[in-house]
């Protein structure tokens, strides 16, 4: 930086005294014409004296403020990337708090929707188990001899009910393992409607329910695994006519979308699910409000099941749904899962 100032200062310096020493010519000899009077070696020592410090003064002065002014732009440059580096960790602190809060909350969210659902399924298993050991003791008796045939019926009931919750469990678990493994067969879709609406039909029965059924003409063939297409549409219709009041409606329906996909669904006049609540009824654990305070609640595994049973189908499954309104629930399969359409026979 010196040997800089002295460069800068040598070549100012010795243009300075230059033009002293010209104009000292100039004013003496041309101009007054005072040869006696021109002194060129006092004019070099007078200019070289006060021109080097001056000038070396001067320099420094220039440099210095362009060092300050280059080190103040490298300082604000400094902290302008400082802010920004601060501002962008607030952002990545933010979005880590909101994330962590998102987890916990979907934690708490989870661990409670399992709650609910292990204290649901206790009592689902404990309702089969008591009847079973209760009236397998009454069997053992002689005082109840008369009603064997009835306890005995009564048994086999909650056998099958007790063992329908196990292969729900079973099933679930499958899909979410991925280990689920389809059985294609070429099945007639509007049998097997009409074969689960009569499955359901002593049931709804017993709630005076309208059960209906509607298949649209010319319905083509599908390609599935025929005991998960119905256990499908008995979840879907066991849904409708649990959660239905006396009185009211449940269709089921099939039909061919513009897509070329096949429909098939049950549409209910029930309760209805809030639409915050309809997107978590298809998880597992899953249990809308109304399934909680119900009298008639489920297990909670019928709508998980059915939309794994879907999926593993190259399917998918949605939800309709108004407070008071009733519910419809839907399952597209693909137009590969269909065969070609059945020809109209000539009239």
């Amino acid at each position: 930086m010196f040997r800089d100032k002295l460069i800068a200062t040598s070549i100012w310096a010795s243009a300075i005294i230059a033009a002293a020493m010209v104009a000292d010519y100039l004013i003496t000899i041309v101009i007054l014409q005072d040869r006696a009077g021109y002194t060129p070696f006092v004019t070099l020592a007078i200019a070289t004296i006060v021109a080097v410090p001056v000038v070396y003064v001067m320099i420094s002065g220039r440099i210095n403020l362009r060092e300050a002014r280059d080190a103040l732009a490298i300082a604000r440059d400094a902290a302008e990337g400082a802010e920004k580096a601060t501002l962008e960790a607030l952002r990545a602190v933010e979005v880590a708090h909101r994330k962590a809060e998102d987890e916990r909350t979907s934690a708490l969210e989870a661990s409670r929707a399992k709650s609910e659902f292990l204290a649901n399924m206790s009592h689902e298993l404990r309702t089969p188990l008591n009847a079973i050991l209760g009236f397998s003791e009454m069997l053992a008796s002689n005082a109840f001899a008369s009603k064997r045939e009835e306890y005995a019926r009564v048994i086999h009931s909650s056998g099958k009910h007790l063992l329908g919750l196990v292969n729900d469990l079973l099933d679930l678990s499958r899909i979410e393992a991925n280990k689920l493994v389809l059985r294609d067969e070429t099945i007639d879709v509007e049998d097997i409607l009409r074969t689960c609406i009569e499955v359901i039909r002593p049931r709804a029965a017993e709630d005076a329910l309208r059960l209906e059924c509607f298949v649209t003409p010319d319905l083509p063939e599908a390609i599935a695994d025929r005991r998960a297409l119905m256990q499908i549409l008995l979840n879907l219709l066991s849904n409708a006519v649990k959660f239905t009041q006396p009185g009211k409606l449940v269709e089921a329906f099939a039909r061919i979308e513009a897509d070329g996909g096949l429909l098939l669904g049950v549409r209910d006049e029930g309760m209805g699910i809030a639409e915050d609540e309809q997107a978590r009824m298809f998880e597992r654990f899953g249990q809308g409000r109304h399934d909680i305070s119900c009298t008639a609640k489920g297990a909670g595994l019928g709508l998980p099941i059915v939309k794994g049973l879907a999926e593993a189908h190259g399917g998918r499954v949605a939800m309709q749904s108004r407070l008071g309104e009733g519910t419809c629930v839907t399952v597209w399969l693909p137009p590969q899962r269909l065969k070609a359409r059945r020809r109209i026979s000539a009239a």
